[in-house]
């Protein structure tokens, strides 16, 4: 499917229902305040609400959250992530499920994991957003592909839940190539035309690597 406009208009459009179902599926759903693995209080579908642990305000504060309540949080939090992955990517051709795919990757890394970045574990450093706006999605997604694993005590661990977030993100960046043969600047970022993708902010404090 070819994103609608993705101009400046379209940065301003809530994020998609596609891409934060998503990204929920992943975040995983704790209705009342939690810790979370970095011990900061959390809830929802990882909404941070500060640093440090979950106090008896938080709780008074905030109660428990129904899950639509939780994915219109998420969806919310997600507009900020969006937006700095469309700013990165402007003259690059997208397509909606290549928007839901790099959000996702960056609400969990945070953006700047788009950026030439050097990976811990292979020592290799990754341009994703810029092979992006070359055109070379497959290489892109296989530098998304690295990012499967955290450091616990100065060693690289590779976790089974980022090596599966990471290859459904890599089959959604590369899914729809054929669409863009024609699409011309409808679905270039930054050209004008704009369209409802996902968004948001690193919640998740950027531990794949």
């Amino acid at each position: 499917m070819l994103l609608g406009p993705l101009g400046l208009a379209g940065q301003a459009d809530a994020v998609s229902m596609k891409t934060t179902r998503f990204v929920a599926y992943f975040e995983g759903f704790l209705s009342c305040p939690y810790n979370d693995p970095a011990g900061h209080a959390t809830i929802g579908y990882g909404h941070l609400l500060h640093y440090g642990g979950v106090t008896k305000k938080d709780k008074r504060k905030w109660g428990c959250l129904t899950e639509a309540e939780g994915l219109q949080l998420l969806r919310e939090d997600l507009k900020a992530t969006e937006d700095e992955v469309l700013a990165r990517l402007e003259g690059a051709r997208l397509t909606d499920t290549m928007v839901t795919a790099l959000t996702s990757f960056a609400f969990n890394l945070g953006a700047g994991a788009l950026d030439p970045t050097k990976h811990k574990g292979s020592g290799k450093t990754t341009r994703i957003a810029l092979h992006v706006r070359q055109g070379k999605y497959y290489l892109a997604g296989k530098e998304i592909l690295l990012y499967d694993g955290v450091i616990i005590g100065g060693k690289r661990i590779e976790l089974e839940g980022l090596r599966i977030r990471r290859r459904k993100e890599y089959r959604l960046l590369v899914k729809d190539l054929d669409s863009l043969k024609n699409c011309k600047s409808k679905c270039t970022a930054g050209s004008g035309n704009s369209g409802g993708g996902s968004g948001g902010g690193n919640q998740s404090g950027g531990l794949g690597i």
